[in-house]
């Protein structure tokens, strides 16, 4: 039996067809003297934190060291100038951001990003091979028809991959931003049957960033949060979670309108 790498991963960036009409993207497209350029380089930065989930920080010996401009045109074989105002630019827009250790976070990495394992590549490719060599081995009174022997490859290659591992890395992305990770396996299990019942990933992902929204313009608390089984259970993705306009202020802000409220009924009975 075949011994699998299960540890060494391809990284690549899933972009859709219409990313370059992207509003930030076009916009950025649209900026002088550069604007392809800069468009080009974010791609590079997406690259070069496909690995480390977006983050971008350099591991110098036992510390960590922000990248300045200058490294960034190194490592990305850009202009310096350019790298300098794309970096301003990009900041300005959203795309990236930078955090109290210096760490450039890309915001929308995990929208693009896709994995997978050698191990797994490797099944993948042998098991759609298995397949097509079964479609061409298989007859109908002695002769298949080009037409149907398509018909029958296509419908025999869209099964495998939604049998496949095709939809593990967008599992893994929701759950590494789910706050409640209990019941893991339950949850991968009724999202892949959501998936194959034909629920569009994009909207389970939109219905668990208005969760995770909710959660925190309520302030609620992590032992009320569902758990990640139940939250993928009972397709909790299809919930309403409009929030008002006075659940997304603070509690200091709330606590400063009730002291300020409680000052003014002390004055007027005073």
């Amino acid at each position: 039996m075949s011994k699998y790498d299960k540890e060494t991963k391809f990284y690549w960036l899933q972009l859709k067809e219409d990313f370059f009409e992207d509003d930030a993207i076009e916009w950025l497209e649209e900026q002088r003297p550069n604007g392809r350029d800069y468009a080009y380089f974010y791609l590079k930065l997406c690259l070069k934190s496909l690995k480390t989930n977006g983050l971008l920080i350099r591991n110098v010996g036992n510390i960590l060291i922000p990248y300045d401009n200058k490294k960034l045109a190194e490592i990305t074989k850009m202009d310096f100038d350019t790298v300098t105002v794309a970096m301003e630019l990009l900041k300005e827009i959203g795309l990236v951001q930078i955090l109290e250790n210096g760490e450039i976070y890309m915001t929308q990495l995990d929208n693009l990003i896709g994995s997978v394992s050698k191990g797994a590549l490797k099944k993948q490719q042998q098991r759609l091979l298995k397949n097509q060599n079964s479609l061409l081995l298989r007859t109908n009174g002695g002769q298949m028809s080009n037409r149907d022997r398509d018909k029958d490859r296509d419908r025999d290659i869209i099964k495998y991959n939604i049998q496949s591992n095709e939809f593990d890395n967008e599992f893994e992305m929701l759950w590494m931003k789910y706050p409640k990770k209990q019941g893991k396996k339950d949850a991968k299990k009724h999202f892949m049957k959501a998936i194959k019942n034909g629920v569009a990933f994009e909207t389970i992902n939109k219905g668990l960033d208005n969760y995770l929204e909710y959660i925190k313009a309520n302030e609620i608390l992590i032992q009320y949060v569902k758990q990640g089984s139940t939250w993928f259970n009972q397709e909790c993705w299809n919930d309403d979670y409009t929030i008002q306009d006075n659940q997304v202020k603070s509690k200091l802000e709330q606590n400063r309108e009730l002291f300020e409220r409680l000052r003014n009924n002390d004055e007027t009975r005073n």
